[in-house]
């Protein structure tokens, strides 16, 4: 057999040289690096899968834990905000009851002004001037009516 001619197999396999392997070792070798990158890709994947759940949870623990804060403080928002309007309605009571009783009083000055242009001066006027010694009198005479009639049956002088 000539140096280029396929005729025997032994020939081929000569060819390929030392340590090269059979199509066959070929096969199963490539088959091996298959099942194991995809054996790594899985890994990475369910890694990849794992850090995407803790992400997730990491975030709804932060939003959870922000809209928890937020709720406080509208929590007391809120909570200010009944007290003010408690207070603004006893404000509001409080000062209506204030403006009826000033406008009483004012009614009372009114009249009582009233009552001293109309000319009741005199009548006011005669206890502050009678002489001292008729007050003294008058006095004498409430204190005698006292002690005979006694306190219930007194008359009004």
């Amino acid at each position: 057999m000539a140096p280029g001619s396929r005729g025997a197999r032994s020939s081929f396999r000569s060819r390929r040289g030392p340590g090269v392997p059979s199509p066959q070792a070929d096969a199963t070798m490539l088959s091996r690096l298959l099942k194991e990158h995809q054996a790594k890709q899985n890994e990475r994947k369910e890694l990849q899968e794992k850090r995407r759940r803790e992400a997730i949870t990491a975030a709804t623990c932060l939003t959870e834990a922000l809209v928890d804060h937020l709720n406080v403080g509208v929590a007391q928002a809120y909570m200010n905000q009944r007290k003010l309007d408690h207070e603004v309605k006893t404000l509001q009571v409080q000062a209506a009851q204030f403006a009826k009783q000033t406008g009483q009083w004012i009614g009372m000055v009114e009249n009582f002004n009233q009552a001293l242009k109309v000319g009741h001066t005199p009548y006011l006027a005669t206890p502050i001037l009678r002489p001292p010694l008729g007050c003294l009198q008058s006095g004498y005479l409430r204190f005698r009516v006292k002690e005979e009639v006694g306190w219930s049956q007194r008359p009004h002088l």
